[in-house]
């Protein structure tokens, strides 16, 4: 059974305060033993932790977003995830740059493969892969799909979160606690988008897809 709308903001809240204390805390003044131990995952399996950052920047979210669209027009039933996604990655893309000038903290020195060039805190790939693969994780649970495609699924997304933010310590890209701060905003920013997404006022033996588009309509509508 799915939770209310207002659960799912005040949960999003919650995040994002979390993001913006862990920010606080970590942005203004030198990395503490936490961040300066790496988690022991710098330097390891390089070659995957590069081709994992290139599958966590947001071309590859902008082919998900085309072929999630293309096949929500196909069966209409998936189109309000699909403009749901859309609009919280491209959302989120935005607000993850803007907050990293806000917090404008140094990235490490040792750096592999490529030297980043925004600041540091937070992981946009963390908070992109959580926005993304979250919200297509939670569609796939509340639908009507079989249980064994829904845990499939499930599984698939968590692997693709956890990979994308482990590839950003393996590179040096980011410190552990960038990685958490991204965490936390594309957590926030999941369930911002399901609190959008999220079907209200329809009797429950509506089917669950027919509910999310009623839901988005009735969205646009106001």
């Amino acid at each position: 059974m799915t939770k209310p709308r207002w659960f799912y903001v005040a949960l999003g809240a919650a995040f994002l305060a979390g993001y913006f204390a862990l920010g606080e805390f970590v942005s203004f003044q030198p990395p503490a033993a936490f961040d300066l131990g790496e988690l022991g995952t710098y330097g390891k399996l390089v070659p995957l932790a590069a081709f994992l950052r290139s599958a966590g920047q947001f071309p590859v979210y902008a082919t998900i977003c085309i072929v999630a669209l293309v096949f929500g027009l196909v069966r209409r039933a998936w189109l309000a995830a699909a403009v749901t996604l859309a609009i919280e990655l491209i959302f989120v893309w935005k607000v993850s740059d803007a907050l990293k000038e806000l917090f404008h903290r140094s990235r490490p020195e040792a750096w592999l493969v490529v030297r980043e060039s925004s600041p540091s805190y937070a992981s946009g790939h963390a908070t992109l892969s959580l926005a993304c693969y979250g919200f297509i994780a939670y569609v796939a649970w509340t639908s009507t799909l079989p249980k064994s495609a829904k845990v499939a699924i499930v599984a698939a997304c968590t692997s693709v979160v956890l990979a994308i933010g482990w590839s950003r310590l393996a590179l040096g890209a980011h410190f552990p606690s960038d990685v958490l701060g991204g965490y936390a905003l594309g957590a926030a920013a999941l369930c911002f988008a399901i609190a959008f997404y999220h079907p209200a006022g329809l009797p429950a033996s509506t089917p669950r897809g027919d509910r999310a588009l009623h839901a988005f309509q009735k969205t646009r509508r106001l």
